[in-house]
């Protein structure tokens, strides 16, 4: 391997700032959105569902991290700043 992969992999670390693409979508999105959002992840809406809306408006997400993000953000025990509800 190159030392030039060790540089763009680093550079991709900063680019996101250690947020998933979840979070990254969330804090793209107008209030209105985040709000709307927030509800259906915190509603018994199938994760297919809601994966099917966001891509269907251009926004690449995958039903895994979405999975993810409910489970441990939303209702679990991570602490994310984006949805700041993480328990400890």
């Amino acid at each position: 391997m190159s030392k030039n992969l060790a540089g763009i992999l680093t550079a991709l670390k900063v680019d996101i700032g250690n947020k998933c693409s979840v979070c990254r979508a969330v804090t793209t999105m107008d209030n209105d959105t985040r709000e709307a959002f927030i509800d259906v992840m915190n509603s018994t809406v199938s994760i297919k569902a809601i994966t099917d809306a966001m891509v269907a408006e251009g926004v690449a997400v995958s039903r895994f991290l979405l999975g993810e993000a409910r489970r441990e953000c939303i209702h679990g025990n991570r602490e994310c700043p984006t949805f700041k509800t993480g328990k400890k």
